[in-house]
């Protein structure tokens, strides 16, 4: 059984983890508090252009853009999977896992190949030990990202689908629902044949008014609307991320005060016990001298 000295030590050294707890919980929630916003806003800035795009494309009745072509010879599916670069945060990176470790098993049983352009350390140091080649890994990129790496990542991947290289892209990334709950989801991204057989083309059914011509104004759009989608998976990302490390250091917190207090329970007891047995030397030795 630990003596009083080591359960004294556990209980300062439970108190200690309780104190950095507690302060990664206040970090998380004032980069949650920054990045909410933005990710909220910004889910409505992409929800309304991609609504326009839709409504462009109906417009048009020559809609033919090797992006929207499905490369039929090609057996290779990208996928682009965001992570966190740190730990501490719950099932968050390894929920992403698991739904990617499926993917990857669907395309190779269909007979496909698999390349993965990883964001995040995590992903790739699971990968690292696995056998999936691995394209592009980049760490340490989403603590103060912005747009251009947005641009710079879909230009990558455009530049690859448009080479006839890849057959499609996904990008899996944690959909932010709420402080509880954040949801890994996978995102059809190249091509853009989904949406338009989800959305069947009707010329001139929304009205608007497209100078020099629906078409050519939709070719234009599809760069911006594919950078406002790896964006808007980025922003969602690493507000998810912060939303499960801030949930994560709370219920640490909370267990390292039951620790505390089951130690300081069992430490009061043992005190108690050679508080007692103390006493009892006492008297057994009084009475010892008194019948002498």
């Amino acid at each position: 059984m630990a003596s009083l000295k080591d359960i004294k030590r556990q209980i300062r050294a439970v108190k200690q983890t309780q104190k950095l707890t507690k302060a990664m919980n206040m970090v998380a929630a004032a980069k949650l508090r920054a990045t909410q916003g933005r990710t909220e806003n910004f889910r409505a800035y992409a929800e309304e252009h991609h609504r326009l795009v839709e409504a462009i494309g109906r417009q048009s009745q020559d809609l033919d853009h090797p992006i929207m072509r499905l490369n039929e010879k090609a057996r290779r599916v990208k996928i682009m999977a965001v992570s966190s670069d740190r730990g501490l945060c719950g099932s968050f990176n390894t929920n992403l896992s698991h739904l990617l470790d499926g993917k990857i098993k669907a395309c190779r049983d269909a007979g496909r190949e698999v390349s993965l352009f990883l964001v995040g350390r995590k992903l790739k140091d699971y990968y690292s030990r696995r056998q999936v080649e691995v394209s592009h890994a980049m760490t340490g990129v989403l603590g103060n990202f912005d747009y251009p790496l947005a641009q710079e990542i879909t230009e990558a991947l455009a530049g690859e689908y448009l080479e006839g290289q890849i057959r499609e892209v996904w990008i899996l990334t944690t959909k932010f629902l709420g402080l509880a709950r954040q949801e890994p989801t996978l995102i059809p991204f190249l091509p853009l044949v989904h949406e338009i057989e989800e959305c069947p083309l009707r010329p001139y059914g929304y009205g608007y008014l497209v100078e020099p011509d629906p078409a050519t104004l939709f070719k234009r759009l599809i760069p911006r609307s594919l950078t406002i989608t790896v964006f808007q998976a980025l922003l969602e990302s690493v507000t998810s991320e912060n939303a499960a490390r801030m949930q994560a250091m709370d219920n640490a917190s909370k267990n390292c005060k039951e620790i505390t207090e089951s130690l300081t329970m069992i430490y009061n007891k043992l005190r108690q016990a050679a508080v007692t047995n103390e006493l009892l030397d006492i008297v057994n030795g009084s009475e010892a001298l008194a019948a002498a």
